[in-house]
């Protein structure tokens, strides 16, 4: 089995009330998309995908609170034909992976989502930030899978 994890930060970072305080990322909003395609020219793949929830704004923070441990959401199986792609996007993670869960846009939240798949898969993570100043960067990461 190969096991791609692809980071997200989804949602808007205010400014904190203190100019000392410090969260997670610096102040702006923050999108992720991750691509998938099925490299395989005859061959389909069914994958499993889920989402694991490391931060939310909802959530109290205290200084323990990024040690403890989270579970992963459900997990939803997808296919993918010879040849094709799909994007999980911010709204999927939100409302398909992360459902139950009180994360609507814009809350900012950020995380995991893991894909397992029998076959190879072309996996891109692509990010975007807006600075409070509305200057805006974009960067890609390709997922290397680790196999278990």
């Amino acid at each position: 089995m190969l096991v791609y994890a692809a980071k997200f930060i989804l949602g808007s970072m205010p400014q904190p009330p203190q100019p000392a305080e410090e969260g997670p990322v610096e102040p702006g909003s923050y999108a992720t998309g991750i691509n998938i395609h099925n490299p395989s020219p005859r061959q389909a793949v069914t994958f499993v995908k889920k989402a694991v929830l490391l931060f939310s704004e909802t959530e109290a923070v205290k200084e323990e609170g990024f040690e403890i441990p989270k579970p992963p959401s459900e997990r939803r199986e997808a296919q993918l034909g010879p040849d094709y792609g799909m994007q999980i996007d911010g709204r999927d993670i939100r409302q398909v992976l992360l459902s139950g869960q009180p994360v609507a846009a814009p809350l900012f939240i950020e995380g995991w989502v893991v894909i397992e798949s029998p076959l190879p898969l072309d996996v891109v993570a692509v990010y975007t930030v807006r600075a409070p100043n509305g200057t805006v960067s974009i960067a890609t990461d390709r997922v290397i899978p680790t196999q278990v």
